[in-house]
């Protein structure tokens, strides 16, 4: 497999990336309030679109990494990621406690299917890599 791009991780990059912008624009959480400011499910919005941003960097990353070794823990560092985006709206981050805000109709749905279906792809990685045994012992593909 030398010299070929792994598509898997360039799926999960642009997954990544899908979480960071939906959660910033389409699945945002609430809107200012009337003074201007923000409410703090706003940090929620905020952590978790980093998180896809996190998560886009490692499989971008991971992309080109050719060590199975290595690919194995950037998918398990991305599995932790994972875990703490499901975690961010409502435990990690308070949101607000009325059922029709924003924040809990979007913002957290999104968040927590958005991370299982990442940590999903993780985990068939990680199986694939496993499961794949290297040609000549080396470690590498």
């Amino acid at each position: 497999m030398k010299g070929k791009i792994r598509g898997s991780s360039l799926i999960m990059a642009v997954a990544g990336l899908l979480l960071a912008a939906g959660s910033m624009t389409i699945f945002s959480a609430c809107l200012p309030k009337a003074d201007g400011s923000y409410m703090n499910c706003h940090n929620a919005q905020i952590a978790v679109a980093v998180c896809g941003l996190c998560l886009a960097l490692l499989f971008l990353v991971g992309t080109f990494v050719r060590k199975k070794a290595v690919r194995l823990f950037f998918d398990a560092a991305a599995l932790v990621l994972c875990a703490v985006t499901f975690m961010i709206p409502g435990t990690l981050v308070h949101i607000c406690n009325l059922s029709n805000m924003h924040c809990r109709v979007r913002l957290r749905p999104f968040a927590k299917g958005a991370a299982i279906f990442i940590a999903l792809l993780t985990i068939w990685d990680i199986y694939k890599l496993i499961r794949n045994k290297p040609e000549y012992g080396s470690g590498e593909e």
